[in-house]
């Protein structure tokens, strides 16, 4: 039963993922982000079946289940390894990308709403932001090896994933802080969703990973997995895609898009070896 919730969410997530792409692309006007033609309340209850069907998903997995990422014998984090290369890959390209875009760009003018102190503050932001997806973009990469190698480096590699971790929570503040408050906006509350199911699931990794014999540790994992992976791989990556575009973002944040996508990528692999064990 746990299998078929877990494949029956990633199918409705991929199907709902190309219904919203097709309204961003045919029924968004590209100037202010609203709906051409529809109800967007229609737009939000939609998202509640994948919601609902990743709880049941969890919900059929034994508590006690343990989560098999790093057996005694066999390949370590079968089937979900390959996804923290281009994850650390991203996550590193964003990371010095948005140093050098703070350091070298185009400095930002202080207009009527934006004062030079907000401004700084937002530069300092992005710069601690990017330092930490740099982070986590070296913890991704060591775990890749660690797997290869079957071999584990030590305690340290906790406190560098508790490190990295922080950067999905700055991000999610930024995003609270920085998009319009207006439910009636679809864009800037997926990307807040976005945020909000990535730190979600990379806090239950790290738990899975470093504390796996905690009771619920599976569950928690197999439900975070799935909804990073409708939020950030079928919703907002997209929606990054719409946006750059037309010019709604710069090109900047584009590698920060995909490193939130291949998030869901790997939430959704892990979600999938969960199911698979017995």
């Amino acid at each position: 039963m746990k299998k078929a919730f877990c494949t029956g969410t990633l199918a409705v997530s991929l199907l709902l993922g190309a219904a919203r792409a097709a309204d961003l692309f045919l029924n968004t006007d590209t100037a202010t982000g609203f709906l051409l033609s529809g109800s967007v309340w229609t737009r939000y209850w939609l998202m509640a079946p994948v919601v609902i069907l990743a709880w049941l998903a969890g919900l059929y997995v034994p508590r006690k289940q343990p989560c098999g990422l790093r057996p005694g014998a066999g390949v370590w984090m079968s089937g979900v390894n390959f996804v923290f290369v281009p994850l650390a890959f991203c996550s590193e390209l964003y990371g010095f990308l948005t140093v050098l875009n703070v350091l070298f760009g185009t400095p930002e003018q202080a207009g009527r709403h934006q004062t030079a102190e907000r401004i700084l503050l937002g530069q300092l932001a992005d710069v601690t932001r990017a330092a930490l997806f740099v982070v986590f973009g070296v913890w991704c990469l060591l775990v890749f090896f660690e797997n290869r190698a079957r071999e584990k480096r030590g305690g340290w590699m906790l406190y560098l994933g508790v490190a990295g971790s922080a950067a999905f929570y700055l991000h999610t503040v930024v995003r609270f802080v920085e998009q319009p408050a207006s439910l009636y906006r679809i864009l800037p509350a997926v990307e807040i969703f976005s945020a909000l199911a990535a730190l979600l699931f990379v806090t239950a990794l790290l738990r899975a990973l470093y504390l796996p014999g905690g009771v619920g540790t599976a569950p928690a994992l197999s439900r975070c997995g799935l909804l990073a992976f409708f939020f950030c791989t079928c919703l907002a990556l997209p929606q990054a895609v719409w946006q750059g575009m037309n010019g709604v973002d710069p090109p900047v944040s584009f590698p920060l898009a995909i490193t939130l996508g291949c998030t869901g990528l790997l939430g959704a692999a892990c979600a999938r070896n969960i199911a698979r064990r017995g």
